[in-house]
């Protein structure tokens, strides 16, 4: 256990630099890193493989710092729309890998990964929509949103793919030193209750 919990920090200090540093480095940094986060994987599989509390705590302070970091930076409050819907989003993430913790499967985590994927996309760029001024007003604006995103900027439908891919590998590579193994659970089945 105190190994997955030291690999689990080493980890979540990666995620928090990866989140974090690209907005520090400058614009060509922060495009090249842009939407490549682990925060949705993070969130699903400490609702799957950590006991609650511990994987609430690890996701939302893991959130949390990050955020203030990244809003300090644009100089952003601390507290704003698009921050209280990433916590919504992350939270609604968290509990799905909670009720999914009895099937650690290879497949339920990369269904709930692309579940996860597009709940984060629409909810973000529908935000992005009604606190945007450069988004028309109207069922048209909205599709701008989710689809072309702003002029001068790349695609958000881009940056969904690459929201995607990142989830996929984060949450795979939480799941290799996560998952169950035989071993452990021989040795689970072998110990005398408590």
């Amino acid at each position: 256990m105190l190994r997955r919990l030291l690999i689990s920090s080493v980890l979540i200090l990666i995620f928090v630099a990866i989140r974090t540093l690209p907005a520090y480095a400058g614009d060509s940094v922060t495009q090249a890193f842009a939407n490549l986060s682990p925060m949705a994987a993070l969130a699903l599989c400490g609702g799957m493989f950590f006991p609650r509390h511990v994987g609430a705590g690890i996701i939302f302070g893991t959130f949390i710092t990050s955020d203030i970091l990244l809003n300090l930076h644009y100089q952003q409050p601390l507290l704003n729309p698009y921050s209280i819907t990433l916590l919504l989003i992350f939270t609604a993430i968290f509990l799905g890998g909670y009720f999914l913790r009895n099937q650690k499967a290879i497949p339920g985590l990369l269904g709930a990964t692309v579940v996860g994927t597009l709940l984060f996309y629409f909810a973000t760029n529908t935000v992005a929509y009604f606190y945007n001024p450069a988004y028309p007003p109207g069922f048209s604006g909205w599709i701008q949103a989710v689809t072309s995103g702003v002029p001068g900027l790349p695609p958000t439908w881009v940056f969904g793919l690459r929201s995607l891919a990142s989830n996929l590998v984060f949450a795979l590579a939480f799941y290799m030193v996560l998952r169950p193994r035989p071993e452990q659970a021989a040795v689970c089945a072998a110990a005398p209750a408590t």
